[in-house]
């Protein structure tokens, strides 16, 4: 086991083409409209998630609140999105991948965790962040299918 790292890995069908999901989750904004763990958003990222755009969320973790500030550190519609932010010497950099698969778009979400001082292969709450991961993963699909 990685003691001051971890990686984490979660996936979904989704009914319907890449550039669909892609408008649900470049509409950082809307977020709170339909997903049930993230409280709110700020920052500008227009509707593009443009790489280099900064944008700030707070989420529902049980019965804690956490916000992160994050940068977009890679950006290739309607392909990939990854975004990275730094908190109490953790770096958390999660990476969405949209493949076009028959009957829709497989959607990858990657969870790389890491810090240099902290033995979070221990201690991070590994629990909870995979019930949230799977949580996003079924609102986004229902929010992506949902419209049109």
């Amino acid at each position: 086991m990685k003691l001051r790292s971890f990686h984490m890995e979660s996936s979904t069908l989704i009914a319907c083409p890449p550039e669909r999901v892609w408008a649900v989750i470049s509409a950082v904004t809307r977020w709170p409209d339909w997903s049930h763990i993230c409280v709110r958003v700020w920052g500008e990222t227009g509707n593009s998630l443009p790489a280099k755009a900064s944008f700030g969320f707070e989420l529902r973790m049980g019965a804690l609140s956490p916000s992160f500030n994050v940068t977009v550190v890679e950006s290739d519609p309607p392909h990939r999105v990854s975004w990275a932010s730094t908190k109490l010497t953790v770096t958390a950099r999660r990476t969405f991948e949209f493949t076009p698969v028959p009957g829709g778009t497989r959607v990858t979400d990657r969870k790389d965790f890491s810090s240099p001082v902290l033995s979070i292969g221990l201690w991070y709450p590994r629990r909870i962040v995979r019930a949230m991961t799977e949580k996003w993963l079924r609102d986004l699909k229902a929010e992506a299918e949902r419209t049109p």
